[in-house]
Order: structure tokens, then sequence, then C-alpha cells
């Protein structure tokens, strides 16, 4: 088969372009069940109806545009999206957590430097 194809000039197809592992790593079981179906473009859009229990967050993935529809009521899951999502997400909770820190430590260090951890509350 290969002597035949370079007798007529073509190759053989390329192969699928891989998808880093980290890319594939998502929360919920909408995310998991739309990559195991690999629906991650609008040509492998799938018919998908989410279960009961899953339509709230399903019709949230779709307003925040992660879930993307295709004419004929196919859906696909925009891996970039879901992953500037939760990068933003991420971000968000990192400036909590900082803040947070940095308040306990300023009242550890006034407790510190009175000596006496009750003087403020008398």
């Amino acid at each position: 088969m290969n002597d035949r194809l370079r007798l007529t000039g073509s190759s053989a197809p390329a192969a699928p372009q891989r998808i880093p592992a980290a890319a594939l790593r998502v929360r919920g079981r909408i995310a998991e069940a739309m990559l195991a179906l690999h629906a991650i473009a609008p040509e492998d859009a799938v018919d998908y109806s989410p279960e009961p229990r899953d339509a709230r967050e399903f019709d949230q993935l779709r307003a925040a545009g992660i879930v993307r529809e295709v004419p004929g009521g196919r859906f696909w899951f925009d891996l970039i999206a879901y992953h500037l999502r939760e990068q933003t997400r991420s971000r968000t909770w990192t400036m909590w957590g900082f803040g947070i820190a940095l308040m306990v430590v300023a009242i550890a260090v006034l407790f510190y430097r009175n000596g006496d951890t009750f003087a403020y509350f008398r």
C-alpha cells in the first residue's frame, strides 16, 4: 500500500493532533462525558442530553460559552473557554487566600508585639 501511495504522489493522511494530557483535566460530570465522547470541536459535536440532576450545570456551561451548540442540536465542549474560566476562578481564589493570610499574619504580629494575648480585648 505504501508503494502505491508513493507512485500516485499522494501520502498517507496525517495523524490527528494529540491533545496534551493536562488539557484534558476537567471537573464535572458533563465535562467528563463530553471529553469521553471526544466532542471538543464543532466538527466533533454530538447529540447530548444531560441527566436531570445535571441540567442546571449544563445550562450554566452553555451560558458561559463552554458548551456550544452547532446547527442540528448537537453540542461540543470548548476546552479553551473552560480553561480560561478555571484560570480566572483560580486567580480570584488566590487573591482572596492571600488577603486572608495577610490579615491572619497582621493579627498574629499585633499579639506578639504586645506580649499579652488578650490586651486588646480588655
